[in-house]
């Protein structure tokens, strides 16, 4: 079986994890998402809580926000950065998988892979955050999820996606020269996006997916 590693980058509430789970269930191969957090929840001390609201977010001045912190201390979004690279790096070396954020891309860029990106409209995105909201409260901090404060999280967690993902790479968040494929799941629907990823891995490796997969 040829190694194939899939990174997926998201706009939030596109759907990039539901993408990025059926895809790795009709390949057969592993996914990571919730289990890189576990990893990080376990190496680093942090509660998982707290590191889903700071993952994929730059170094900021913490001693003044948090208790337990002061100005002499690491920068808990540095360590929860360099476990979630060191993680993925581990999971990556053990064979094929499908990976969701944390500019997966570019930590495996040595690697043979395969970089995806999913957007869709605003509207779409939020009636899917309300339609899951047991999946997204975490972004939340009041755990409020009116429309107006799901429109705000979109623009504060796409921000943070963004100036992480461009401040530890050199390539552009959601630009089509960073990636191999952007798809809008306001259009093609989940299943219509694993498709298309299928699809093309298979075109562009010379690879029968049922076959060789």
């Amino acid at each position: 079986m040829e190694k194939i590693v899939v990174t997926i980058g998201r706009e939030f509430g596109s759907g990039g994890h539901d993408v990025g789970e059926k895809l790795a269930e009709r390949l057969g191969i592993k996914f990571y998402d919730q289990k890189i957090i576990d990893e990080a929840v376990k190496n680093t001390g942090y509660d998982e809580k707290f590191i889903k609201q700071n993952e994929e977010s730059l170094p900021g001045f913490w001693g003044s926000m948090f208790t337990g912190f002061d100005s002499f201390s690491t920068d808990p979004t540095d360590v929860i950065r360099n476990e979630q690279f060191q993680v993925i790096e581990d999971i990556v070396a053990e064979g094929s998988c499908v990976i969701v954020g944390r500019a997966a891309d570019v930590v495996v860029q040595d690697e043979p892979h395969v970089s995806i990106f999913i957007f869709a409209p605003v509207e779409d995105r939020i009636t899917r955050i309300k339609s899951n909201m047991d999946i997204y409260k975490s972004k939340f901090k009041d755990g409020h999820l009116s429309e107006k404060n799901i429109a705000q999280a979109l623009k504060n967690v796409d921000k943070n996606r963004r100036r992480f993902y461009e401040f530890y790479t050199d390539n552009k968040w959601g630009d089509r020269d960073s990636y191999d494929l952007l798809i809008n799941t306001g259009r093609t629907g989940i299943d219509g996006a694993v498709s298309i990823i299928e699809t093309y891995i298979r075109e562009s490796r010379g690879l029968d997916i049922v076959s060789d997969l």
